[in-house]
C-alpha cells in the first residue's frame, strides 16, 4: 500500500511510501515511540537532536548452508558432489588438505579434505541484511527524519533453522536548525558513545554489516581428531591442534574482514562488533562470522561539546 507520511518536519505530508499496513499505522500516530534508554534520550536532546520515532525493518530468508555445497560422499576415496571436485557454482575453495596414511585405502576413508568458502550462503546473508536496512531507511524517511540512531540488529531463526529472520530497529531523529541531508544516516551508537564520535570531529554515514562462511569437508586427520581418538597407525594424537578447524576459523575471520572493507568505499569503520558461530551437520561443520559497526567519515577537526546542562531536575 501507499502510505502517505504527515509526520514530516514542519508537520508537513511527506512523500508516498511504500510501507506494509501495520507501519503506516505505527507512523501515522500522534505520540512518537523510542528505543532508547532515559540517559541516551537525555543525551540526545542535548546534541539537538530530536526523536520522531521507532524505525524498523524486517526479512525473512531460506536458510540452508547444506545447500550451496556439494553432498558428502567418498566415493573413489575423494570427496565428491554434483560437479565432481572441481566445486564450480558451490564455493571458492580455501585450502586442501591430505591424508598422511600410506597403508589405508577403503571408501570410508576420506583421503581429501576441503575447507571452501560457503558463497552461496554469504549472498543470502546479504541480500537479507541489505532489504532489512532499506526498510528501514523508507520508514524513517516516512517521517521526515535525518538519521536513525541506537540501531539493534538481530538475525535469529524463525519457523525452524531453515529460516533466517534479519531485524534492524532504531530511533529516528530530527536535527532541529539543519538542512535535511541528501539521505538519512544511521548508526549503531546512541547517547554519550554517539557524543564522544561527534566531539572527535566524526560523523557516522551508515551501519554496515557483513558475513563470512567457511564450510569444513573433514579430512581423515581431521575426523580422528574431533572424534577425540588416537591413530591406531602412530600418525595421529588427540592432545595437537586440528589445523584444518584452526585454518577454517582464520579464514572466516579474515574473509568477512574483508567483504566489510568493501562496504566503506573510504570512510572508515567505528565500534566493530565480531561475533564467530559454528553449525554442524552431519559430517560438515560451517564457521560463520558476523562483522558489524558503524561506517564513518571526518567532517571536522575535533572539538570538545559543550557542557552538558541538567534536563529534569527534582527541586
Amino acid at each position: 500500500m501507499a502510505f502517505t507520511s504527515g509526520a514530516g518536519t514542519g508537520g508537513q505530508a511527506g512523500p508516498p511510501i511504500d510501507l506494509p499496513e501495520a507501519a503506516g499505522r505505527r507512523l501515522a500516530a500522534k505520540s512518537f515511540s523510542s528505543a532508547l534508554s532515559v540517559a541516551d534520550f537525555a543525551a540526545c536532546l542535548h546534541m539537538g537532536m530530536r526523536p520522531v520515532g521507532l524505525v524498523q525493518g524486517f526479512c525473512a530468508m531460506g536458510w540452508n548452508p547444506g545447500y550451496y555445497l556439494p553432498s558428502q560422499t567418498n566415493y573413489g576415496n575423494q570427496w565428491q558432489g554434483g560437479y565432481g571436485t572441481s566445486w564450480s557454482g558451490w564455493g571458492n575453495v580455501l585450502d586442501n588438505y591430505y591424508c598422511p596414511h600410506s597403508i589405508i585405502a577403503s571408501a570410508e576413508h576420506p583421503s581429501r579434505g576441503y575447507n571452501i568458502e560457503a558463497t552461496g550462503i554469504e549472498a543470502t546473508w546479504a541480500e537479507g541484511y541489505n532489504a532489512t536496512y532499506r526498510r528501514m531507511l523508507e520508514e524513517a524517511e516516512a517521517l521526515g527524519a535525518h538519521g536513525v540512531i541506537g540501531v539493534t540488529d538481530a538475525t535469529k531463526p524463525l519457523i525452524g533453522p531453515r529460516v533466517r529472520e534479519f531485524h534492524l530497529l532504531g530511533t529516528a531523529v530530527v536535527m532541529d536548525g539543519q538542512p535535511a541531508p541528501d539521505r538519512v544516516w544511521s548508526t549503531y551508537l546512541a547517547g554519550s558513545k554517539l557524543g564522544k564520535l561527534f566531539e572527535a570531529g566524526l560523523a557516522p554515514v551508515s551501519v554496515v554489516g557483513a558475513f563470512a562462511a567457511v564450510t569444513v569437508l573433514p579430512v581423515c586427520v581431521t575426523e580422528i581428531q574431533e572424534n577425540g581418538r588416537w591413530d591406531t597407525y602412530g600418525v595421529v594424537s588427540p592432545y595437537g591442534e586440528i589445523g584444518q578447524l584452526s585454518d577454517a576459523q582464520t579464514s572466516a575471520r579474515r574473509l568477512v574482514r574483508d567483504h566489510i572493507k568493501s562496504t566503506l568505499d573510504g570512510g572508515a569503520l567505528h565500534g566493530a562488533d565480531l561475533r564467530v558461530s559454528e553449525d554442524s551437520l552431519v559430517g560438515r561443520t560451517t564457521i560463520s562470522a558476523v562483522l558489524r559497526g558503524t561506517k564513518v567519515r571526518r567532517v571536522r577537526d575535533a572539538e570538545p561539546l559543550p557542557q552538558p546542562v541538567p534536563t529534569v531536575r527534582l527541586s
